[in-house]
């Protein structure tokens, strides 16, 4: 069954991957990116390359999400995690995915005045540009597949009204006390009987490991490969900004005024106003 760790991105999903296959797949809990694979991104190619290979055609790949989970499923009595950005929805009659296959959620929200800033500097954007990608609920990102992200506003509110199950957990509270975190992720799972007795010792060198200055250092030393690339081809660095992230210093008063005008119900639902 599958564990969904969703979010829009530059939310904070690498970060919660990070944390989940250190203590499920690593010996003594410390952040290391190689486990990453063991929660890979859905949808990728690797999902459906064998009902097919057309990647950017929604009514292609549509047909064959629900299919490719029960093929990911098949066969083995054990959790699946999935990191997506993909919006929860159907695409004609299809469905991304279904109780059947889905045994929880947990979604990673950001305040979307900091996700702007964090966009803008990912994708090399404008102001304008990063504003249209948080506002168009037709948006989809396309790198090696397509992805349908839709507004932020959209997102969050299709994984977490429409989820069976659904944890929330905010990044700002991630950064405020981790440990409390970790342990409401552990205790969430563990209704499912997943296996989350884990030694102190285990998580607290999780929580050791997992800072900003860590994660930049193991992507300089090239143990991160989810990068995007620029214009030049090359790869862009994917841990930049950290704690330099604060809306009250990098965003201008007009785009801080769409932005809380657009989100306005679940920015104070989420008490970001």
């Amino acid at each position: 069954m599958i564990v969904w760790i969703a979010s829009y991105p530059k939310s904070g999903n690498t970060w919660v991957r990070s944390i989940l296959t250190s203590l499920f797949f690593s010996k003594d809990g410390s952040i290391d990116f190689e486990h990453l694979d063991a929660c890979p991104k859905y949808p990728g190619p690797e999902h459906l390359e064998e009902f097919t290979k057309d990647f950017y055609n929604y009514d292609e790949m549509a047909k064959y999400w629900v299919p490719s989970q029960e093929k990911l499923n098949s066969g083995q009595n054990k959790i699946n995690f999935l990191k997506t950005h993909h919006l929860l929805c159907a695409w004609k009659n299809y469905v991304f995915t279904n109780p059947k296959n889905t045994l929880g959620t947990i979604y990673i929200v950001r305040d979307p005045r900091n996700v702007f800033t964090s966009v803008k500097n990912h994708f090399s954007f404008t102001d304008e540009e990063a504003l249209n990608m948080m506002l168009d609920k037709n948006w989809s990102l396309t790198n090696g597949i397509k992805t349908m992200l839709s507004s932020w506003g959209l997102h969050y509110f299709s994984w977490t009204k429409n989820s069976k199950s659904v944890l929330l957990i905010k990044y700002e509270d991630m950064m405020n006390d981790l440990r409390k975190e970790i342990y409401k992720i552990l205790n969430y799972l563990g209704k499912f009987n997943i296996n989350v007795n884990f030694s102190e010792e285990k998580i607290n060198n999780c929580i050791k490991t997992s800072n900003f200055s860590n994660f930049q250092d193991m992507e300089k030393k090239g143990l991160f490969d989810e990068q995007i690339f620029g214009d030049d081809k090359k790869k862009k660095t994917f841990f930049k900004l950290g704690k330099k992230n604060d809306f009250r210093k990098l965003l201008n008063e007009k785009i801080k005024y769409r932005l809380e005008k657009e989100f306005k119900k679940e920015m104070k639902e989420l008490n970001y106003l």
